[in-house]
């Protein structure tokens, strides 16, 4: 791997665990739900980069081969929970159980 793009991935993997961290202070926090959710995608969006909407429609498998870094794959794995506790939160159980599905598959 190039020194410029593993420095991108380290970098984005700063990022993905900064969010992970925002992102649980605001569940205990109080925060609306539905924001909560659209900060966990954001974050899911710049940790994964240009290929983030493919790998959230590949089987979880198949993503995380894709995606290669097993760094990545755990910060996107707890993104993903976060999303579902907060899917869960506002009512969305079925597809915070998808989520959750996937999260444990990657």
């Amino acid at each position: 791997m190039l020194r410029d793009q593993r420095d991108h991935i380290l970098r984005m993997i700063a990022q993905a665990a900064a969010a992970i961290a925002r992102l649980r202070e605001m569940l205990t926090g109080g925060t609306a739900a539905e924001e909560i959710v659209r900060q966990a995608q954001a974050a899911q969006t710049d940790l994964l980069g240009k290929d983030a909407m493919l790998l959230r429609m590949l089987d979880p498998k198949s993503a995380a081969h894709a995606l290669g870094d097993a760094k990545r794959q755990e910060q996107w794995k707890e993104l993903l929970l976060i999303e579902a506790e907060a899917l869960r939160r506002a009512g969305r159980v079925a597809e915070a159980e998808a989520l959750e599905g996937k999260a444990g598959q990657l």
